[in-house]
C-alpha cells in the first residue's frame, strides 16, 4: 500500500495539464521537464500493466512512461503520434513508496500555469487521508482501483469555478503491482 499523500508546495507556480475533461496540477518542484515524445521512440513492455505504456531512452537513462488517463481510472484511449510527457523530478520520490524520479507521465496537453497565490486547494482532503481499506477492499485493489479512483475524483481544488486535481493524490495512490511483470499464463494462447 502506498503512503498517505502529501502536498508539495511549489517554488512559485503550478503547471496545469489536461487529461480528458480533468485538469491536473503539478507543483513546479515535481516537474523536471516537459517534453514531446514520438510514439515510435517508445519500447513497449507487453508483460506489464497497461498503465506502463513503455520506456524510452532519454539522457543516458531509461525512462518509464505512465499513461495518466489509466492512473485516474479512465478507459484506454488511442495514443497519438506525439505524446506530451511531464518528467518527474527527484522530489517525487517523497510521494510514494516507489522511486518516481525520472518517470514520465503522459498527459493530453499542458495548458498553462497558475501562480501559487492563485491556487487554493480545498480543505476537504481528510476523507482521502483517512482512507482505510478493509482486507476485502485491499484484495480488490489488485483487480480494480475503483475505491482509490472514487477518492481521486472527490478530491479537487476549486479555483475560480474550475476544479483541479493535484498530481500528488494520483502519484501517492500508485500501487506497487503495476511495476511487477505479469506471468506468461495471462498472455499465452491455448
Amino acid at each position: 500500500m502506498s503512503k498517505p499523500h502529501q502536498f508539495m508546495p511549489p517554488n512559485n507556480r503550478y503547471i496545469m495539464a489536461k487529461v480528458g475533461d480533468r485538469t491536473v496540477t503539478f507543483p513546479d518542484v515535481l516537474v523536471s521537464e516537459i517534453m514531446i515524445v514520438e510514439r515510435n521512440a517508445i519500447l513497449a513492455l507487453p508483460f506489464y500493466e497497461n498503465v506502463i505504456v513503455g520506456v524510452i531512452h532519454h539522457q543516458a537513462t531509461v525512462m518509464p512512461l505512465l499513461l495518466l488517463r489509466l492512473l485516474i481510472g479512465e478507459q484506454r484511449t488511442l495514443i497519438s503520434e506525439s505524446l506530451t510527457v511531464v518528467r518527474l523530478s527527484k522530489v517525487a520520490d517523497e510521494l510514494s513508496d516507489q522511486k518516481l524520479e525520472g518517470v514520465g507521465i503522459i498527459v493530453d496537453r499542458v495548458v498553462g500555469s497558475l501562480e501559487s497565490h492563485e491556487y487554493q486547494p480545498s480543505n476537504d482532503y481528510s476523507d482521502y487521508q483517512n482512507l482505510e481499506l478493509d482486507s476485502a477492499d485491499q484484495m480488490n485493489l489488485g483487480k480494480s482501483d475503483s475505491i482509490v479512483t472514487k477518492k481521486i475524483n472527490q478530491t479537487v481544488a476549486n479555483i475560480k469555478e474550475n476544479e483541479y486535481t493535484p498530481i500528488e493524490i494520483i502519484l501517492s495512490s500508485i500501487h506497487t503491482h503495476i511495476w511487477q511483470p505479469q506471468r506468461w499464463g495471462k498472455y499465452s494462447v491455448g
